[in-house]
């Protein structure tokens, strides 16, 4: 996972098409979907790339 719209895993159910209704809440305290420690921290990285501006692509 290298994009908040990207799954964080296959039990994820959002897309970039078909995105979680809770898009935003799912991106930062997710996933919403699922509970998943591992995914959860996936997430927090992402979260925190973004927060320390390193390359990333929000879309």
């Amino acid at each position: 996972m290298e994009r908040f719209v990207d799954p964080c895993c296959e039990k994820c159910t959002h897309t970039k098409i078909t995105p979680c209704k809770d898009f935003v809440e799912c991106c930062l305290e997710g996933p919403i979907c699922h509970k998943d420690q591992s995914c959860k921290e996936k997430r927090m990285e992402l979260v925190n790339k973004v927060r320390l501006h390193e390359n990333f692509v929000v879309y």
